[in-house]
């Protein structure tokens, strides 16, 4: 029977979830009247478990597709069997990976797949799954709205965020249990990451999100993962997983799988107020730093005894404690201890630069696994097909905005269109923004475009699915109400807080209810509140926005805009000094946040522009933290913190500090790929050979007194010896550069070289130039460059994989060129850097010398 061990249970929550709901839960026993008794339970259990965001956002019809395909494979698919009810429901039956929008698609992939995978066993099948995902979707930065499975297959490209959403439901479309895994911030770097786990053959087992390996528990992020201090997946079922929870998001619980990809430790935080009380139930965040700011990476709450216990890693945390209106906060090192105490109620001394240190757990995951090469270069065959097939597909894709012309000329779409994000542009249906663009034009003639096209016309309030919501709202207000709302558009606010309830505990928290499902549900998310109030004000032709810096509602007042929420105004005014340091980059080495006294919310300011070494800001009164950071190569990163308070029509002068670091906090040692290059001639030469040589091969150039770590590089033989020998055979540093001539940052890094000439030229032997092909040396930079400094080698390799892993085992950016790896021994690289930065080059020497 389908679901036999789950119907009793499946049947008494839907009962609870109809008591909860029950106009919804009456319209959807209707619609199931005329269906089987399999997909009645099928809809019962997705309409049990999913947030309430998805019950009002989307139709029945869009879950009948994810049930169909889910009782086709319970009677038809080898894999069913072998694995537990429970996770077919949770990962092959669930229509929701993260906080994608939905659209039917689990029957259409497995359309497109089928001929793959039939006969395959698990493994096989989802080695091949993969490869098919390579194929039709390839990595491309985009905003932070969670595209659906589907549309991300149509445009062939996505964030590492929607290649997994993508990767899950093909997989899940299969039969073969797969689950989204994601860190929610490195600690070694800024930025997060999202993969795939699929359960095959009896475990689970990781794979690279349209990124095929040969194997399976192989991917560029191994190591990268060994860094993290939590990494996770979200839970919905009502019941609990056979998996380690650390605390909940909304309704969803995480799953830490930390263990699985890192060295940890089991910590316990106690939380206690100022006289030693414990605080049972308090509300405890785990925050990393990254991108200038500190971001949780679990939400927890404390026991009985005010205790918390979880698996983390060997590096530093941000506890954050909130318990009865106190806050309380402590940086702790878990290489230190595994118990600490958090202290409710103590407080920064104001106006005082205070430093701290974030400390990145060290690189202990794998970097070889049991892989012919045979198997690694028709993979890599593979991967380029794949990578073509895919590049094709892309650039025939036609947004749908082009058929969006609402009977105009593209001249005159063109600047509605230009406030949706590419994305938006791509992927927002035709009849959606016709709609607005009708149905606000009645406002047009009372504001100038710069008001009208981004504040009244515009469908997009914050990461939303885009509806047509303005005919809903206005036939849900009568016109007395409306016209309240246009006499007074705070009101809007006052309604809004009174008929629309905020249930977080049935809530994806990062997901939307769209401003019609809001209204007929009479519930939504905190978020979702601030969406409703924009687009019913944008409705009544009211210009309306949520705060760029700190996403606050307010309304055009026809001068400008106001906030509707008192404490949001912003009446006091904060200059900050740049100080002797003129490089700084907010969301990167500095960021100001706000407190309300239970955490802090980081404003952005990231489009501020510095003038004359000073940055003008307009701020709310209250208390505030900025914070800057020195991210070392190593990962860690050198903090201060200044704590200060403002009042209403207050100002405040700031002067920023960057703690300095010291050459030696500079190293990084890590292996890189022994890389295949080719020399002038033709040959083949192993990275290994170039960095491995030792420094009397060199003994005819004056620099044999560049110093060199004794300990390190060395054979055990060499090792061993006497003192003479081992000076003597001491491994030589050489500098590798990944060059793209004719490209700005290149010719700057070639022409500061050629500015430190007399430094250059002492170490040019043990300088590596590594270039696309034998053109490259046609330009006049490069060209210049090895007259000055002929006994630089030069190499040539086609910056494929090996060049990616370079730059991700050395932790810089892998997409940005110039790429410089500093080595000392056989392919191990001490410092990296990638892209350009003034002064680089003196850098490298200082690094090269030290």
């Amino acid at each position: 029977m389908f679901l036999e061990k789950n119907r009793d249970r499946i049947e008494k929550d839907f009962e609870d979830f109809s008591r909860e709901l029950p106009g919804k839960a009456e319209e959807i026993k209707k619609r199931m009247e005329a269906l089987s008794p399999d997909i009645v339970i099928g809809m019962k259990y997705l309409y049990s478990n999913m947030p309430y965001s998805d019950v009002g956002n989307y139709t029945f019809d869009t879950y009948l597709d994810y049930v169909q395909q889910g009782i086709y494979l319970w009677e038809n698919s080898p894999y069913v069997k072998n694995y537990p009810e429970l996770y077919f429901l949770n990962y092959v039956l669930f229509h929701r990976t993260n906080d994608e929008e939905i659209k039917p698609c689990r029957t259409y992939f497995w359309k497109k797949i089928k001929d793959k995978v039939q006969g395959k066993a698990m493994v096989e099948a989802a080695l091949e799954i993969n490869h098919w995902c390579a194929g039709e979707v390839m990595y491309q930065g985009t905003d932070m709205r969670t595209g659906s499975a589907l549309e991300i297959y149509r445009s062939g490209v996505g964030r590492c965020g929607e290649e997994a959403v993508f990767v899950v439901n093909v997989m899940r479309s299969a039969g073969i249990p797969a689950r989204p895994v994601y860190v929610p911030r490195w600690s070694h770097c800024d930025d997060n990451h999202a993969w795939v786990e699929v359960w095959c053959d009896g475990d689970w087992h990781y794979l690279g999100a349209c990124e095929p390996e040969a194997v399976l528990d192989k991917g560029w992020f191994t190591n990268a993962a060994s860094r993290a201090m939590m990494i996770g997946s979200r839970w919905y079922d009502r019941a609990m997983p056979d998996e380690k929870v650390i605390g909940k998001d909304g309704m969803n619980r995480i799953i830490n799988l930390l263990g699985k990809y890192a060295k940890t430790r089991w910590i316990t935080i106690t939380v206690e107020d100022l006289d030693g009380t414990p605080a049972a139930g308090a509300k405890v965040r785990a925050e990393v730093m990254n991108y200038g700011e500190f971001s949780p990476i679990a939400i927890m709450e404390a026991d009985k005894n005010g205790c918390i216990s979880f698996e983390t890693g060997f590096g530093s945390l941000l506890i954050c404690a909130v318990y009865d209106g106190a806050y309380g906060e402590k940086v702790i090192d878990t290489r230190e201890d595994d118990h600490f105490t958090c202290t409710l109620g103590e407080e920064y001394e104001d106006e005082l630069w205070v430093d701290f240190d974030m400390n990145a757990p060290e690189d202990t995951g794998r970097i070889r696994w049991n892989i012919t090469q045979e198997q690694e270069e028709e993979n890599n065959r593979r991967i380029a097909a794949e990578a073509e097939h895919c590049r094709r597909k892309i650039e025939k894709f036609q947004p749908l905005w082009k058929r969006c012309l609402f009977g105009h000329t593209m001249k005159e779409v063109e600047p509605m269109m230009a406030v949706l994000s590419e994305k938006d542009r791509r992927d927002a249906f035709p009849e959606v923004l016709e709609g607005h663009y009708q149905e606000a034009s009645v406002y047009r003639e009372f504001n100038p475009d710069e008001i009208y096209i981004p504040y009244v016309w515009n469908p997009r309030v914050e990461n939303e699915v885009l509806t047509r919501w303005r005919k809903k709202i206005l036939g849900y207000f009568d016109k007395g109400q409306r016209d309240a709302f246009e006499a007074d558009p705070k009101s809007i606010w006052t309604w809004i807080e009174e008929n629309i309830s905020v249930r977080n505990d049935k809530e994806r928290l990062t997901a939307y209810t769209t401003p019609g499902a809001a209204l007929e549900l009479g519930i939504a998310g905190e978020k979702s509140h601030k969406v409703l109030f924009v687009a019913i004000a944008r409705t009544l032709g009211i210009p309306a926005r949520l705060n760029p810096a700190d996403g606050a509602i307010e309304y055009w007042d026809g001068m400008r805009f106001v906030a509707v929420l008192e404490e949001s105004r912003k009446e006091s005014h904060l200059t900050v000094f740049a100080g002797e340091k003129g490089d700084w980059n907010y969301f990167q080495n500095w960021t100001i946040a706000v407190t309300d006294g239970r955490g802090y919310l980081t404003l952005d300011f990231s489009d501020r522009k510095w003038e004359a070494g000073k940055l003008e800001l307009d701020i709310m009164p209250g208390d505030y933290r900025i914070l800057t950071g020195n991210r070392l190569p190593n990962g860690n990163i050198l903090g201060k913190r200044y704590d200060f308070h403002i009042e209403k029509d207050e100002t405040k002068r700031v002067e920023l500090e960057l703690r300095e670091y010291s050459l030696k906090e500079m190293f990084n040692r890590h292996s890189i790929p022994d890389s295949k290059l080719t020399d002038r001639a033709g040959n083949q030469v192993l990275v290994s050979e170039l960095t491995g040589r030792r420094r009397c091969e060199l003994s005819d150039a004056e620099h044999i007194d560049v110093p060199c770590k004794a300990d390190e590089g060395l054979d055990a033989a060499v090792a061993f010896g006497d003192a003479a020998k081992r000076e003597n055979s001491l491994v030589a540093r050489n500098i590798l550069f990944w060059l793209e001539e004719g490209r700005e940052p290149t010719e700057h890094i070639l022409n500061e070289m050629m500015d430190l000439k007399e430094k250059y030229e002492k170490i040019q032997k043990q300088v590596i130039f590594i270039l696309r092909s034998k053109d490259s040396l046609k330009n006049a930079t490069m060209v210049k460059c090895l007259e000055l400094f002929p006994e630089i080698q030069v190499y040539f390799h086609d910056f494929g994989k090996d060049k990616e892993m370079t730059a991700r085992r050395m932790y810089v950016d892998s997409e940005k060129l110039p790429l410089m790896v500093i080595t000392e021994g056989p392919c191990q690289g001490i410092f990296a850097a990638a892209g350009y930065s003034v002064g680089m080059a003196d850098m490298l020497m200082r690094i090269f010398e030290a």
